[in-house]
């Protein structure tokens, strides 16, 4: 692969991905990376699917994306007028149609180690499976929803965590020793959301961990539920940020 691009994107996120189709448009060299092989940001990595139902009526982008999930068999589990609820896996599906059919160039599987910035270019040093490889950029955009380049340049801090996940049973809104912020009914099984409040940047993943491990455990052993689907990384949000 070539290693100089006028932009890099760390973070395959909605986000990310609609970036990196504007620059792609704009006639730009973009290369779009991440830490996981799929894209979607944490609505796939940490199953954090469930949307405020107004902001896909934001951009064109939103509104064709939606679109794309919604052909799917089961790709929307749950909508009323304030929340919609998609299938993890109808967002990969669709985030993979819209990388492929716009041609846009991916680097997955790769953890950053090193930023450096030299005159008017930026240098991202990571390590995949091939070893470290150096990309050159003229920018160097974070559109990771955990911002893990802007943390490794000093803006960790103290968070809050979230951890998603389906069950195949019922589970009450009340869980003693859990804090769940939200519960919905699918067609695929219970979707729950679990809160951690400050939680140490560098303790982040350990937590989510230890209480996903626990949660998974608990919901077997109290209410006989099964866990269907769990998230490979926590979803991360800025402190005493409740969405």
């Amino acid at each position: 692969m070539d290693h100089f691009f006028d932009t890099i994107i760390w973070g395959p996120s909605l986000e990310g991905i609609k970036t990196a189709v504007e620059l792609k448009q704009q006639g730009q060299k973009v290369l779009l990376a991440g830490k996981f092989g799929f894209p979607g940001g944490k609505t796939t990595e940490s199953l954090a699917s469930l949307f405020m139902t107004e902001q896909f009526d934001e951009t064109a982008f939103l509104k064709r994306f939606l679109k794309s999930v919604r052909k799917q068999r089961y790709g929307v589990l749950f909508q009323n007028q304030q929340w919609l609820l998609m299938h993890p896996e109808a967002i990969k599906r669709a985030c993979w149609e819209i990388l492929n059919a716009q041609g846009i160039e991916l680097l997955f599987h790769v953890v950053p180690l090193e930023v450096r910035k030299d005159s008017d270019l930026h240098d991202l040093r990571v390590f995949g499976r091939e070893g470290e490889i150096e990309l050159t950029a003229g920018r160097l955009l974070d559109a990771s929803d955990d911002q893990l380049i802007s943390n490794m340049s000093g803006g960790a801090g103290n968070h809050d965590l979230a951890i998603n996940a389906f069950f195949k049973g019922s589970l009450p809104f009340d869980m003693p020793g859990f804090n769940i912020t939200r519960r919905f009914e699918t067609a695929i099984g219970t979707y729950i959301n679990s809160s951690v409040k400050n939680v140490a940047y560098a303790e982040l993943e350990n937590t989510f961990n230890r209480e996903l491990d626990r949660l998974s455990k608990e919901t077997w052993k109290k209410y006989n539920a099964r866990i269907l689907m769990i998230p490979v990384y926590p979803e991360i949000k800025p402190l005493n940020v409740n969405k």
